[in-house]
């Protein structure tokens, strides 16, 4: 998505203080590499790799958080399938009505994710009434009066209903992306710190990926299913979904294990430098490799000319050309967490610090070395290919840059993007420092 320096400026420093007929030039070296075993990314595959079933979200495959509505799963089915039920939504699949649901199909079809969660064991009647939690509450309330140490502390409790939490240790177990076959946990046979280095990134990527669906919801005007979408309203979708997604680049940010060493100085100059190329990361791991679509949090897919006629042209074939190759590697959640560190923590000009930001950086470059080794058979080659798109990215910022000055000089040309949104997609990013 493009970039006005104001508007990115005070958003950084106030949060750090307070299918389509283009065709892809495929990676050829790389598709000898990887491609060779026949693995494709696919609509509807279900979780892969070696995992322990009870500790994962029936619905998905995600990583579940306890019994909910009367089905083992995760924070994110729990919550769709109570704004679902209250709010009587009706959905309609585009796809035949028998998706089979995964972290990726759950985004694109509401109807089957429903239908799943039902499947699953979820019931209408688990959800309480209003008069419910408020006799809940009183109970809680009248209990913690009698045994105080065991009033329920956590932050939801008194809106929401009480659940069955997961060992500690389950959480550790599972990093995989379902997309993604390989033999077990590459992170098992890791040194302790670059395992734990991975838990934690993994986690603050899972926490700080996408916008809550009620935001989601209130910000968009394309909705699934749509047959005729102006590049008016596309432009005003990415507009608002980029606000909302760089606000959760800057906690991701500022929640990396060494991030809070650096001085604050330097803090601003990474998320400013490297937010266009985050955008981009992100945006890959919401690209679906069969329809050569970038999937919307909302669920909207939008192909390569739907961007180009909002006016990105040339910056658009570089994002969509980056996240092709990034499915085409299998690329995974670790994967993906440690190259965005990898990305934020690159020497940007004006680092004051430039020795103690090597250091930290290189803790997730062995990080993913690491990774890559015990990974795939080819560690070398693979951990040299994800380093590869470092250099794609800062051209994908690069160009980004030099599109948003294009619009700047001449935004309403094509009389089809609405002046307001132009500046408010304008305001996100800041123009790469020079040497980028």
């Amino acid at each position: 998505m493009p970039p006005d320096a104001h508007t990115m400026h005070s958003t950084v420093d106030h949060q750090i203080t307070s299918p389509d007929t283009y065709s892809f030039t495929e990676d050829s070296t790389y598709q000898n590499d990887m491609m060779s075993n026949d693995i494709k990314r696919k609509k509807g595959i279900g979780v892969a790799g070696k995992s322990i079933e009870e500790e994962l979200c029936r619905i998905c495959g995600d990583r579940a958080s306890g019994y909910h509505y009367n089905a083992l799963s995760c924070e994110g089915c729990k919550g769709f399938f109570r704004r679902s039920i209250t709010r009587g939504a009706t959905y309609n699949c585009r796809y035949g009505g028998n998706c089979e649901m995964d972290m990726w199909m759950r985004r694109k079809c509401q109807a089957c994710r429903l239908r799943r969660c039902k499947e699953c064991g979820m019931k209408e009647e688990c959800l309480l009434s209003d008069e419910q939690c408020k006799a809940r509450d009183a109970r809680r309330k009248a209990k913690a009066k009698v045994n105080p140490a065991k009033i329920d502390t956590s932050p939801d409790s008194n809106s929401k209903p009480e659940i069955t939490k997961l060992p500690s240790h389950s959480i550790n177990n599972y990093y995989i992306n379902p997309m993604t076959v390989i033999d077990n946990d590459p992170t098992t046979k890791m040194e302790p710190e670059h395992q734990q280095l991975i838990k934690n990134i993994v986690a603050l990527q899972d926490k700080y990926e996408f916008p809550d669906e009620g935001n989601v919801e209130k910000v968009t005007n394309v909705k699934p299913g749509c047959k005729e979408t102006t590049a008016d309203a596309l432009f005003h979708d990415m507009a608002e979904m980029t606000v909302l997604i760089t606000h959760l680049i800057v906690e991701f940010a500022k929640n990396l294990p060494g991030f809070n060493s650096l001085l604050k100085e330097d803090q601003i100059i990474l998320l400013k430098a490297a937010s266009s190329e985050v955008m981009a990361i992100r945006a890959a791991r919401c690209y679906d490799l069969d329809t050569q679509c970038i999937v919307f949090a909302n669920g909207v897919p939008c192909t390569l000319e739907n961007m180009k006629a909002t006016g990105m042209g040339h910056y658009a074939e570089l994002t969509y050309q980056f996240c092709h190759n990034m499915a085409l590697m299998q690329t995974d959640n670790a994967e993906y967490s440690l190259l965005t560190a990898i990305s934020i923590f690159s020497e940007r000009p004006g680092i004051i610090e430039k020795d103690k930001l090597e250091e930290v950086q290189f803790r997730y470059v062995r990080a993913l070395e690491s990774y890559e080794h015990f990974k795939r058979h080819k560690g070398v080659c693979s951990f040299g290919k994800l380093l590869s798109r470092l250099p794609d990215l800062r051209s994908i910022s690069a160009e980004h840059s030099k599109t948003i000055l294009e619009l700047e000089q001449a935004p309403l040309a094509s009389g089809s993007i609405n002046a307001g949104d132009y500046k408010e997609v304008k305001g996100i990013y800041v123009d790469p420092p020079e040497g980028t």
